[in-house]
């Protein structure tokens, strides 16, 4: 008779081999977009870092505005239209609304 410990490390163990096992492999094409990623992200992990201490908490308005000029930046470089939504009227800083005509990249 098998003891608990020994079942539950077989059903920790094995499924995790099946399914490993029954992942298709990645097209051409999913192989270049992740290989771009994982070379790009420790540039997007900076972005993200530098924009995180920014202080921009609800009341923050000089914050919320430079977090939204941050991101501005980068929408505008991707080709969309951004527009900021001035908050004042609420007592809030504002939107940044970013759209791109036709959709999808």
């Amino acid at each position: 008779m098998r003891s608990r410990s020994s079942v539950l490390l077989w059903s920790l163990v094995v499924p995790p081999i099946f399914l490993a096992q029954a992942r298709p492999a990645l097209s051409p094409e999913e192989r270049a977009v992740t290989a771009w990623v994982d070379m790009h992200n420790p540039e997007a992990v900076a972005a993200l870092e530098r924009v995180v201490n920014i202080n921009s908490g609800t009341q923050n308005v000089a914050g919320v505005r430079q977090v939204g000029a941050r991101f501005k930046a980068d929408f505008d470089k991707l080709g969309f239209r951004t527009e900021w939504i001035d908050g004042s009227a609420w007592h809030r800083a504002g939107h940044l609304v970013a759209d791109r005509a036709g959709g999808c990249f």
